[in-house]
């Protein structure tokens, strides 16, 4: 990366601008108090050395743009994000804007690009992507406005998915309890049952499942601290922190889930695996996949398609059945706003709104 802490504390630009008039490389290495002054330096010098090189600075091509200078300044990335990024640019932004000039990327042609994704989410993707990269354009003074940050796009319409396409979602706590029981039963304190647990009693991200550690869980307080998570992306796995301040929050233990939790506590390592190492994602969503796809309760009745995903809205959807406030549910999830929980984390089955219909009609009789 051009821009590095130097041992003394402050920030360094280290950019080679050209050549000088000896032919050695004219190497510019300016200090900072501070990392933005340092960036915006690291910026300028960018622009000089494009100067030099005899071209249009905004008449580098996209494609050349991002690997000169989009993924340095990208290096601290989340895995999983950068993934994201690379997707977006090999099968939607390059094949369609790599060989346009930045400069002359306009709403025309971002509109082009997201009129040839197949649905909503792939083109709002792309877009935000593309967003990200000409916003270090305007920040480098490449250009002056970033087209690919206006929301007033013609997008394809939403892709209609099965309502079970992430999983099904359980709606009260009594069906939590007979998965778990099932599970207790058949898997007891196996990979499945644990990531299931950890899912549907305590509402946590598939990250955070694989990533909850024995040192972060306090019976006696009775809560579990969530403060890292595990990823997959563009490496291995990867443990950090959480992706929002939010996210870092007390998680209470529920009496179903104590005793389970208790007991690997005692292994002194992450609650998944019992292990030093994390639960492999890629791994954890197979065997979350070969359990609820194929095997059935004790009397023949399929299992719940359960995933990951799923067991995480199931507890917030079983949480409201079971009257707790909203509010509440919001922070014991790491939701920033209530409408977050509401709108993407509570579903109502057909029987549980009919049951409703006929209490008014008992009401109103």
């Amino acid at each position: 990366m051009a821009v590095r802490k130097t041992k003394y504390g402050t920030w360094m630009a280290d950019v080679t601008v050209g050549k000088r008039l000896d032919g050695s490389p004219d190497r510019r290495q300016p200090t900072f108090k501070t990392k933005r002054e340092a960036e915006a330096e690291d910026r300028r010098l960018m622009v000089l050395k494009e100067t030099n090189r005899g071209r249009s600075y905004g008449g580098i091509l996209l494609e050349d743009f991002v690997d000169e200078y989009f993924w340095p300044q990208k290096e601290g990335l989340r895995p999983s994000t950068k993934r994201g990024y690379k997707r977006d640019l090999k099968l939607r932004i390059i094949p369609m804007l790599g060989q346009t000039a930045v400069e002359d990327i306009g709403r025309y042609d971002i509109q082009k690009m997201i009129s040839a994704c197949l649905s909503r989410k792939v083109a709002t993707n792309a877009r935000e992507t593309l967003s990200s990269i000409l916003g270090l354009a305007v920040e480098m003074k490449v250009i002056q406005v970033n087209p690919a940050s206006y929301k007033s796009y013609n997008y394809p319409d939403a892709t209609k998915r099965p309502d079970d396409a992430c999983g099904e979602w359980l709606t009260s706590w009594d069906e939590i309890k007979a998965v778990l029981a099932w599970l207790e039963r058949h898997h007891p304190g196996e990979l499945v049952h644990r990531i299931t647990l950890l899912g549907l009693c305590f509402g946590l991200r598939k990250g955070e499942i694989l990533a909850a550690h024995s040192d972060n869980l306090h019976l006696k307080q009775s809560y579990l601290y969530v403060n890292e998570t595990c990823t997959e992306g563009d490496g291995p796995k990867w443990v950090g922190d959480p992706k929002t301040e939010n996210a870092f929050r007390p998680v209470p233990i529920v009496k179903l889930a104590r005793k389970w939790v208790g007991k690997w506590a005692k292994e002194g390592c992450y609650l998944v695996t019992g292990t030093d190492e994390p639960g492999d994602p890629d791994r954890a969503w197979k065997v979350m996949e070969r359990t609820f796809g194929h095997e059935t309760f004790d009397d023949g009745t399929p299992l719940p398609r359960l995933t990951a995903f799923s067991t995480r809205h199931s507890f917030a959807t079983a949480c409201v059945d079971a009257g707790v406030d909203i509010e509440k549910l919001a922070k014991w999830m790491g939701h920033s706003d209530i409408s977050t929980t509401r709108k993407y984390y509570i579903k109502y089955k057909l029987q549980n709104l009919t049951a409703d219909a006929e209490m008014i009609d008992r009401l109103i009789a």
